[in-house]
């Protein structure tokens, strides 16, 4: 559902005055929370330093006292004698006199001497009591005598070796644990190892120790409950059997009031925050789409076409303003480019004649008048070799001063111009009583030859032009144009200037397409259609067949069998010649080691074609099948014409030496009617000559060809290659390849190509017959 821009902005503004609210609401309670946690952690830290000076002030004085009451020699003397009522009064007035709870002696044993009370009870281990408590040295130590918590320390009597032992201490009492809490702010509870608390601050319940009070008590807030008391423990000195500590209790209400006091506050304001944040949001919104809802029907009124529309606003703002004038400006821009979007969408950029769809529009309007409609196609030749050796700047300029010229020609006829590819140019003129087609082309034709100027350089251009009237050759615009460029590229084809089209071609046009198209659908399905041919060549030296020519047949699915020549051109024009070798190449290889599976070592010949030798796929496809049949390479030949080589010569080259370094051999297909030199023969890296049947055909009979196959024989083995002779068709002819040496022979006189299956059934009678 949509909603509109108002609502948007008006939410937009609340989401961001309820984002900020909330941020600065977490921040705060995060900021306090963190505050309020090192508040109360430092008060712990300085009630546990208050509380660490404390013992040790009551330790020094008990230190003191002990150190008095040792070193008073009637103390001593009466410790001597055992005088008992010296001893009590001694005790009893110094601890009055320091008002400690505690006065014991000692013997060295660990027995009582005597104390400062009475009725107090001693451990029934006071001996290791006295020795613990003689580990801590001049150190205070908390210990529970008689249900009691003191803090005590002991020190010898010494006259002069050590005659009993005093203990001084003070006791732990609720008064001590107050006056400690009125010193920190804190309340002070002592707990002994067992968890039970001696002495506390606080009013503790009946049976309820300490940690179980504090934990228990909570506060309520504005969002729930929390914990009213923060606890730390601190470990007191004590006898070894006997831990004691201290609990440092801090109350939290009042900081939980304060933070929950100030955490409202900021709600409220927010609160208030987000309301005035509603009431401007909804103000600046109403202001703001008034002006956007005019600009949305002028808006519609441009996509209806009418640029001219205005909007009236009673208080625009100075931005509002530079809109509308930036929609009446963009209205204008429009036409103007609708205007040239349309005159892109129909015509060539760069010369500025009509594309092929506004082309066919076009010619189908002329087509109505009763007038004949002359169509010439131009194809520029050899605009990619300059494209490549002068750059595309200069063909992209012989187009155009191309296209000018026809233009120019054509300015006293009615006619219309077209760009149909990147070097086919058309024009349609409409004929004229004393103008005839031919005299139309002848003039046009001559016009285009002159020679053309460009950044410097004078350039002759060759065309390939391609003609046929209308409604004589056929009165539909899709078909008359292809049909022109099937006009064009069989002048292009034939080595002619101009051909003028000829009805039936395009029939045997789309019977080439379709035959294609077929092509193709047999490689994809490899249903038989497509298979190998093997043709025997006879070894003269061995006197056996241990090598063959593959040959491709094609028979359609209809039964009608498709000639070689035919379709392997229809594959190099069309591209299809790649993919149809690769599929050669997978089905020999694959053959190869079906034989050497039934134990026939038999060598194979690949015809290839120029395109396929300079294929990067090429290598790798041949070098992964021989891997995938696991076959050696010697046992596969490449055979290339004379005229693969030439086309291709330097990258075919390359190609040459990366195949016999692969170990497969390379033979020189057709030798003798092509244009090899012997200055190039010597430079390409091949391992056989193939003499062209033309020479081999009538050799028994032919005095001239028996000296060509002689001195090809013997220059083919001075430069270190073995020779194949094809096209042999009599006893006669074979006798006298033999006697001059040649390394094979082929042909229909020892067998036609065979497939498969038939070869094999004849090699097994050729060997037999042999």
């Amino acid at each position: 559902m949509l909603t509109s821009l108002k609502h948007r902005i008006i939410a937009l503004c609340i989401g961001l005055v309820v984002l900020t609210a909330t941020g600065s609401l977490m921040g705060t309670w995060w900021s306090s929370s963190q505050f309020n946690e090192r508040k109360t952690q430092e008060a712990i830290s300085v009630a546990e330093n208050v509380y660490t000076q404390y013992l040790q002030a009551k330790q020094r004085l008990l230190l003191t006292a002990a150190s008095v009451l040792t070193s008073d020699f009637g103390f001593k003397q009466a410790v001597a004698t055992r005088d008992a009522e010296t001893i009590a009064s001694v005790l009893y007035n110094h601890s009055q006199r320091i008002d400690a709870e505690l006065m014991v002696l000692l013997d060295t044993s660990g027995n009582l001497i005597s104390a400062n009370r009475q009725d107090l009870q001693l451990p029934s281990d006071s001996r290791s009591v006295m020795r613990d408590l003689l580990s801590h040295e001049d150190d205070s130590t908390f210990i529970v005598i008689d249900k009691t918590l003191y803090q005590a320390i002991i020190l010898p009597v010494k006259a002069p070796r050590t005659i009993a032992f005093t203990i001084v201490g003070f006791a732990i009492t609720p008064a001590v644990a107050k006056d400690l809490r009125k010193v920190t702010g804190m309340e002070v509870s002592f707990v002994v190892e067992t968890g039970t608390t001696k002495v506390s601050s606080m009013a503790l319940p009946e049976g309820m120790g300490v940690l179980e009070y504090t934990n228990a008590k909570r506060v309520q807030r504005i969002m729930g409950t929390s914990p009213m008391y923060a606890n730390a423990s601190v470990a007191l000195p004590a006898l070894t059997d006997s831990a004691v500590s201290v609990i440092l209790s801090a109350d939290l209400k009042t900081d939980y009031a304060e933070f929950d006091k100030m955490v409202l506050t900021v709600v409220v304001l927010s609160l208030v925050t987000v309301l005035l944040g509603f009431l401007a949001s909804g103000f600046l919104a109403r202001n703001l789409t008034r002006p956007l809802q005019q600009l949305t029907q002028m808006a519609k009124a441009f996509a209806q076409g009418n640029y001219k529309a205005k909007v009236a606003s009673t208080k625009p703002s100075s931005e509002i303003c530079a809109l509308m004038d930036a929609f009446h400006d963009m209205g204008e821009n429009i036409q103007s480019r609708e205007a040239q979007i349309r005159f892109a969408a129909s015509h060539d950029s760069m010369t500025g004649f009509l594309n092929r769809s506004a082309t066919l529009e076009t010619l189908n309007i002329r087509l109505i008048s009763e007038m004949p409609q002359y169509l010439i196609g131009v194809d520029i030749k050899g605009l990619r070799h300059i494209n490549d050796k002068l750059g595309p700047r200069i063909g992209d300029e012989c187009i155009v001063q191309v296209a000018e010229r026809m233009q120019k020609h054509a300015s006293d006829f009615n006619a219309e111009f077209a760009r149909l590819g990147g070097d086919e140019l058309l024009v349609v003129v409409e004929g004229k009583a004393d103008w005839s087609i031919e005299r139309y082309v002848t003039t046009l034709k001559l016009a285009l030859e002159a020679t053309y100027h460009i950044q410097g350089l004078e350039l002759t251009l060759r065309f390939s032009i391609g003609a046929l009237s209308a409604p004589e050759h056929g009165d539909n615009a899709e078909d008359l144009l292809r049909r022109t460029l099937i006009a064009a590229d069989n002048a292009a084809q034939e080595g002619v200037n101009v051909y003028y089209y000829r009805k039936g071609e395009d029939e045997e046009y789309l019977a080439r397409l379709q035959l294609i198209d077929e092509l193709k659908q047999a490689l994809s399905d490899n249903d038989g259609q497509l298979f190998m041919a093997y043709q025997p060549k006879l070894n003269f030296r061995t006197h056996q067949i241990d090598k063959v020519e593959s040959l491709i047949r094609w028979r359609r699915s209809n039964g009608e069998w498709v000639s070689p020549e035919m379709f392997i051109d229809l594959a190099e024009q069309s591209g299809l010649i790649v993919e149809l070798t690769q599929w050669v190449i997978d089905t020999v290889v694959g053959q190869i080691a079906a034989w050497q599976s039934k134990g026939i070592v038999m060598k194979a010949a690949i015809n290839v074609s120029a395109q396929d030798i300079v294929d990067e796929g090429f290598l790798p496809h041949l070098q992964e099948t021989l891997l995938k049949y696991k076959v050696p390479s010697k046992l596969v030949t490449i055979e290339l014409t004379e005229r693969d080589m030439i086309e291709n010569e330097t990258k075919g080259i390359a190609a040459l030496n990366s195949l016999k370094a692969l170990g497969a051999v390379v033979s020189l297909d057709d030798y003798g009617v092509g244009q090899t030199s012997l200055g190039r023969l010597k430079m390409l890296p091949i391992d056989e000559l193939k003499l062209d049947k033309v020479f081999i055909l009538k050799l028994n009979e032919s005095h001239e060809d028996q000296c060509i196959v002689q001195s090809t024989i013997s220059l083919g083995h001075q430069l270190g290659f073995s020779v194949v002779a094809e096209g042999v068709e009599n006893q006669a002819s074979l006798t006298l390849l033999r006697e001059m040496g040649c390394d094979y022979a082929q042909g229909y006189y020892l067998s036609r190509p065979l497939p498969a299956l038939e070869f094999e059934k004849w090699l097994g009678e050729y060997h037999e017959a042999g």
